[in-house]
């Protein structure tokens, strides 16, 4: 199995383990990294479930943003941001593309705050929709740092 294959069933691991998107994304790439995940970990949380369950940015998206963030993110105010910045819009285009938005509302068509769902429907969501989402946002991201 190699490396990209062993981090994907972490990922998942930590999805059907109950961390959100934003998390599982995030702590799976500091696996793959070799980095401590408490602190990356815990500011993932309120970026799942779009944003909160407030509908917006999808939270694996986010957990690109903030895996180029720690990767390229700058050291002071002299460095450049391209290193995370054009890693990071890169994904961006090819979520939107692929997903046709950026919004966790209109990929799952759920209002998260109102809506509530069986256990049978949270269950296809996570395995049908979220669960191959994530794993592709995960693989967008290794794509980038094996640049």
């Amino acid at each position: 199995m190699d490396k990209h294959e062993k981090i994907k069933e972490e990922l998942m691991s930590y999805f059907n383990g109950g961390y959100n998107c934003c998390e599982s994304v995030v702590m799976a790439v500091c696996d793959y990294l070799g980095v401590d995940k408490e602190i990356p970990q815990k500011i993932a949380t309120p970026f799942g479930a779009g944003m909160s369950k407030n509908g917006s940015n999808c939270g694996a998206l986010n957990a690109a943003f903030i895996c180029m963030g720690l990767v390229g993110g700058r050291r002071s105010s002299e460095d450049s941001k391209d290193k995370s910045f054009l890693p990071a819009d890169r994904i961006f285009g090819k979520f939107k593309e692929k997903y046709g938005s950026t919004f966790c509302y209109d990929i799952t068509d759920l209002d998260m705050k109102k809506t509530v769902e069986t256990e049978e429907e949270k269950l296809k969501r996570h395995n049908e929709l979220c669960g191959p989402l994530v794993v592709q946002v995960t693989q967008w991201i290794l794509d980038e740092l094996d640049i």
